[in-house]
């Protein structure tokens, strides 16, 4: 086992990729490392990447050079680790505290993903894998899952929402103060839930609404932005992710979306959802069957769990009496994306997610997720209340 070298200077960014290639995206771990040093680290920029593979059970740790990649810049070599074990991750970011120190952190879990959701006895469920084709909005669950960073030779084990809340914590204890950044280059992960979830611990989240499509984020484009122009503040950096995201899947055929957000301003828009449930509860007897087709109109995501939140919104606003439009123009106004806001840019590609707003919530249409109970948006906001009176 090597031993990672330290930097006697502070750059301006540490860009951390945590690689859960134990996996079906271990070949696609590979290619993104290439893509990594396409652009390489430099003097104000670390690259670093930690990588569970599949292929031969061992974990490697980097720093991506300019034209190294996989075969050049192994920094350390470990048997095999758990991507789903949250002391994994935590050693990992302290690993890269320690050794390349900067005075801002980009951390991007790198994975399968699929959003909020966990196990529950109610229904099996599976990693909404990163789609090989146009495959969006249906597909069937496999096995056992949860959240993100699935490791499948360990039993299938991921972060779950808990674990992710309580790394993040321990992360921002290291750093004393919040990660600047945190990237999701997975599926479903750009929700209410998880960023409520994990409002404390970082102050602007990169990702997709729905699935990704195989290839994931263009790292070559990103980061030679970022090592071309490392002064740039975290919101001036996510932006830029989210442009070049887009930009990487235009004219391919596939459908995309992305967004970055001010979870600061998370707190703002749950109360604007708490409002509404407000008065949705009080209504939703006489009102189920107009809910009903507010919701079949707006897009859905993840076996029809998952809703685009905007699209809700200005479904409901058409449709609605004059009782709720007041909290619906007050929740409308809070996800109009710009600086300051909880949306600061998203875009997306393809007529199934038009008009979509970069930012998805839990409404099924059958039955509740027991496991939903246990988040923190749902000990905070009635949400969850208006959805059980819904589905009873």
């Amino acid at each position: 086992m090597g031993k990672a070298q330290s930097n006697s200077g502070q750059a301006k960014w540490t860009f951390l990729v945590y690689m859960a290639g134990d996996n079906n995206l271990d070949g696609a771990a590979l290619r993104d490392i290439a893509e990594m040093a396409k652009a390489g680290s430099t003097k104000d920029v670390h690259i670093l990447v930690q990588l569970d593979r599949i292929e031969d059970q061992k974990t490697r740790r980097f720093r991506i050079t300019p034209g190294g990649g996989f075969q050049k810049d192994c920094i350390e070599t470990f048997s095999e680790t758990n991507t789903g074990d949250p002391q994994i991750l935590y050693s990992f970011c302290q690993w890269a505290l320690e050794n390349y120190p900067a005075d801002r952190y980009a951390l991007i879990l790198w994975n399968h993903g699929s959003g909020w959701w966990e196990d529950a006895k109610s229904r099996a469920a599976g990693p909404a894998g990163r789609r090989p084709h146009r495959q969006l909005f249906h597909h069937a669950f496999p096995q056992a899952h949860r959240s993100i960073c699935y490791d499948d030779t360990s039993g299938g084990d991921a972060l779950d929402n808990r674990e992710l809340r309580v790394v993040l914590a321990g992360i921002c204890t290291l750093l004393g103060r919040k990660i600047d950044l945190l990237g999701m280059d997975a599926c479903l992960m750009n929700m209410v839930e998880v960023a409520y979830q994990l409002r404390d611990s970082v102050s602007v989240i990169v990702g997709s609404e729905i699935e990704e499509p195989f290839d994931g984020w263009p790292y070559a484009e990103i980061l030679t932005r970022l090592t071309s122009r490392p002064r740039q503040d975290a919101p001036t950096f996510a932006r830029w992710i989210v442009k070049s995201y887009l930009a990487s899947y235009k004219g391919k055929g596939e459908m995309v979306t992305q967004s970055a957000l001010d979870v600061a301003m998370i707190g703002d828009v749950a109360a604007k959802i708490d409002a509404l449930s407000g008065d949705l509860i009080t209504s939703v007897s006489p009102a189920s069957d107009l809910i009903a087709k507010v919701r079949r109109l707006s897009p859905c995501f993840y076996d029809d769990n998952y809703i685009d939140l905007l699209c809700f919104a200005k479904n409901l606003r058409k449709k609605a009496g004059t009782g709720l439009q007041a909290k619906v123009e007050a929740l409308i106004a809070a996800l109009k994306p710009g600086k300051g806001r909880l949306i600061l840019s998203q875009g997306k590609i393809g007529p199934e997610v038009r008009g979509t707003g970069g930012l998805s919530i839990y409404f099924p249409g059958d039955r509740l997720n027991p496991a939903y109970r246990t988040l923190d948006f749902c000990t905070e906001c009635r949400w969850i209340a208006f959805l059980e009176r819904y589905l009873s």
